[in-house]
Protein backbone atom coordinates (compact mmCIF):
# COMPACT_ATOMS: atom_id res chain seq x y z
CA UNK A 1 0.00 0.00 0.00
CA UNK A 2 2.81 2.34 0.85
CA UNK A 3 4.56 1.44 -2.26
CA UNK A 4 1.46 2.02 -4.28
CA UNK A 5 0.98 5.38 -2.56
CA UNK A 6 4.61 6.24 -3.22
CA UNK A 7 4.18 5.21 -6.85
CA UNK A 8 1.04 7.33 -7.13
CA UNK A 9 2.79 10.31 -5.63
CA UNK A 10 5.74 9.74 -7.95
CA UNK A 11 3.31 9.35 -10.86
CA UNK A 12 1.60 12.63 -9.92
CA UNK A 13 4.95 14.34 -9.60
CA UNK A 14 6.01 12.97 -12.95
CA UNK A 15 2.64 13.99 -14.42
CA UNK A 16 3.08 17.54 -13.03
CA UNK A 17 6.65 17.68 -14.30
CA UNK A 18 5.48 16.45 -17.70
CA UNK A 19 2.72 19.08 -17.82
CA UNK A 20 5.20 21.74 -16.76
CA UNK A 21 7.67 20.56 -19.40
CA UNK A 22 4.90 20.54 -22.02
CA UNK A 23 3.92 24.09 -20.99
CA UNK A 24 7.53 25.22 -21.19
CA UNK A 25 7.89 23.49 -24.55
CA UNK A 26 4.75 25.21 -25.84
CA UNK A 27 6.04 28.57 -24.57
CA UNK A 28 9.39 28.02 -26.26
CA UNK A 29 7.67 26.91 -29.49
CA UNK A 30 5.61 30.12 -29.41
CA UNK A 31 8.80 32.12 -28.86
CA UNK A 32 10.38 30.37 -31.85
CA UNK A 33 7.32 31.07 -34.01
CA UNK A 34 7.32 34.75 -32.99
CA UNK A 35 11.07 34.94 -33.68
CA UNK A 36 10.59 33.34 -37.09
CA UNK A 37 7.76 35.74 -37.91
CA UNK A 38 9.89 38.70 -36.78
CA UNK A 39 12.82 37.39 -38.81
CA UNK A 40 10.61 37.13 -41.89
CA UNK A 41 9.40 40.70 -41.39
CA UNK A 42 12.98 41.94 -40.95
CA UNK A 43 14.04 40.10 -44.10
CA UNK A 44 11.14 41.64 -46.05
CA UNK A 45 12.09 45.10 -44.76
CA UNK A 46 15.75 44.53 -45.69
CA UNK A 47 14.75 43.28 -49.15
CA UNK A 48 12.47 46.31 -49.64
CA UNK A 49 15.21 48.72 -48.57
CA UNK A 50 17.75 46.96 -50.78
CA UNK A 51 15.38 47.26 -53.76
CA UNK A 52 14.87 50.96 -53.03
CA UNK A 53 18.61 51.55 -52.77
CA UNK A 54 19.28 49.61 -55.98
CA UNK A 55 16.63 51.65 -57.80
CA UNK A 56 18.07 54.87 -56.35
CA UNK A 57 21.57 53.79 -57.41
CA UNK A 58 20.39 52.91 -60.92
CA UNK A 59 18.62 56.27 -61.26
CA UNK A 60 21.73 58.09 -60.08
CA UNK A 61 23.88 56.08 -62.50
CA UNK A 62 21.51 56.89 -65.37
CA UNK A 63 21.50 60.58 -64.45
CA UNK A 64 25.30 60.60 -64.34
CA UNK A 65 25.47 58.82 -67.68
CA UNK A 66 23.09 61.39 -69.20
CA UNK A 67 25.16 64.22 -67.72
CA UNK A 68 28.36 62.67 -69.09
CA UNK A 69 26.76 62.28 -72.54
CA UNK A 70 25.63 65.90 -72.44
CA UNK A 71 29.07 67.10 -71.35
CA UNK A 72 30.70 64.99 -74.07
CA UNK A 73 28.36 66.46 -76.70
CA UNK A 74 29.09 69.98 -75.42
CA UNK A 75 32.82 69.31 -75.51
CA UNK A 76 32.62 67.98 -79.08
CA UNK A 77 30.54 70.97 -80.17
CA UNK A 78 33.04 73.31 -78.54
CA UNK A 79 35.93 71.54 -80.28
CA UNK A 80 34.12 71.84 -83.65
CA UNK A 81 33.42 75.52 -83.00
CA UNK A 82 37.04 76.12 -82.04
CA UNK A 83 38.30 74.36 -85.17
CA UNK A 84 35.85 76.38 -87.30
CA UNK A 85 36.95 79.63 -85.59
CA UNK A 86 40.61 78.78 -86.26
CA UNK A 87 39.80 78.04 -89.90
CA UNK A 88 37.95 81.35 -90.26
CA UNK A 89 40.79 83.17 -88.45
CA UNK A 90 43.37 81.76 -90.86
CA UNK A 91 41.17 82.63 -93.82
CA UNK A 92 40.70 86.19 -92.55
CA UNK A 93 44.42 86.55 -91.85
CA UNK A 94 45.11 85.49 -95.45
CA UNK A 95 42.56 87.99 -96.74
CA UNK A 96 44.10 90.72 -94.54
CA UNK A 97 47.53 89.93 -95.96
CA UNK A 98 46.16 90.07 -99.51
CA UNK A 99 44.41 93.38 -98.76
CA UNK A 100 47.59 94.81 -97.20
CA UNK A 101 49.55 93.82 -100.30
CA UNK A 102 46.84 95.29 -102.54
CA UNK A 103 46.84 98.49 -100.43
CA UNK A 104 50.61 98.69 -100.67
CA UNK A 105 50.41 98.32 -104.46
CA UNK A 106 47.61 100.89 -104.65
CA UNK A 107 49.64 103.33 -102.52
CA UNK A 108 52.68 102.84 -104.75
CA UNK A 109 50.56 103.29 -107.87
CA UNK A 110 48.99 106.40 -106.35
CA UNK A 111 52.42 107.77 -105.49
CA UNK A 112 53.60 107.09 -109.04
CA UNK A 113 50.46 108.69 -110.43
CA UNK A 114 51.01 111.78 -108.24
CA UNK A 115 54.59 112.01 -109.45
CA UNK A 116 53.41 111.68 -113.07
CA UNK A 117 50.76 114.38 -112.54
CA UNK A 118 53.38 116.74 -111.08
CA UNK A 119 55.72 115.96 -113.96
CA UNK A 120 52.93 116.60 -116.50
CA UNK A 121 51.95 119.80 -114.72
CA UNK A 122 55.56 120.99 -114.80
CA UNK A 123 55.81 120.08 -118.48
CA UNK A 124 52.54 121.86 -119.14
CA UNK A 125 53.79 125.01 -117.39
CA UNK A 126 57.03 124.81 -119.29
CA UNK A 127 55.14 124.41 -122.57
CA UNK A 128 52.80 127.28 -121.68
CA UNK A 129 55.74 129.46 -120.84
CA UNK A 130 57.55 128.62 -124.04
CA UNK A 131 54.36 129.08 -126.01
CA UNK A 132 53.84 132.51 -124.50
CA UNK A 133 57.35 133.54 -125.37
Amino acid sequence: DKQRRRLEVEKEELQAALEEAEGALETEENKVLRAQLELGQVRQEIDRRMSEKEEEFNNTRKNHARAMDSMQASLEAEQRSKAEALRIKKKLEGEINELEIALDHANKANSEAQKSIKRYQNQLRENECSYEE
